[in-house]
């Protein structure tokens, strides 16, 4: 396993364990993000590394995508937003992976640094992809016009599950790129496309 896409002497800082030395909560996280982008993922075996405190934040991260009303199609614009705000080419190129396994259309992929003007995205996802890009940026600074429609789109229920999406996103940037996770085989080419959003 090669440690791609990071800048060179910055390999993964944990070795990725393999699959027959995954703890069972590991196991059964491990086939749950399979199902969504086809293999055993690498952030999966870095934390592996981590036997307890490791498999809580699968589980977490496992609940956030798996729990609540927000359709999985809507999570998935929101972790690809706030990965590309992060610039985590790891979680980038995974969401673009998770999007299409969840029918979202190639034009919303594609227009993505567009959503505020392009027709593919309605007023409501519009609305959601402002504040969650403005979340991850400052959210101590969200301006009252991106609250406002924000607030006039949703209900309260899906206020709070945007927000713990996206800070849950967030987190999981910052695990990936931290440690170094490196991009698998399959996902190179998905990740030579991407570009990242500037933050503003």
């Amino acid at each position: 396993m090669t440690d791609t896409e990071h800048p060179p002497h910055q390999g993964s800082l944990v070795p990725m364990v393999a699959d027959e030395d995954f703890s069972p909560a590991f196991r059964k996280s491990a086939e749950r993000v399979s199902k969504r982008v086809g293999m055993t993922a690498n952030n999966v075996r870095a934390m592996a590394n981590s036997p307890e405190l490791g498999a809580t934040m699968r589980q977490f991260l496992d609940d956030v995508w798996d729990h609540g009303d927000l359709p999985k199609p809507l999570k998935a614009l929101i972790r690809h937003k706030v990965s590309n705000i992060n610039a985590c080419l790891y979680c980038s190129a995974h969401q673009v992976k998770v999007m299409m396994s969840q029918g979202v259309s190639q034009e919303k992929i594609d227009n993505m640094h567009d959503y505020r003007s392009h027709p593919a995205f309605d007023e409501k996802e519009r609305a959601i992809l402002a504040y969650a890009e403005a979340l991850t940026i400052d959210a101590g600074a969200i301006q009252p016009d991106v609250i406002d429609a924000f607030v006039a789109h949703t209900t309260n229920q899906e206020r709070v599950e945007v927000t713990i999406v996206a800070s849950a996103m967030g987190l999981l940037n910052r695990l990936n790129d931290g440690l170094r996770v490196p991009l698998e085989e399959p996902m190179l080419e998905i990740a030579s496309g991407i570009s990242f959003d500037k933050a503003s």
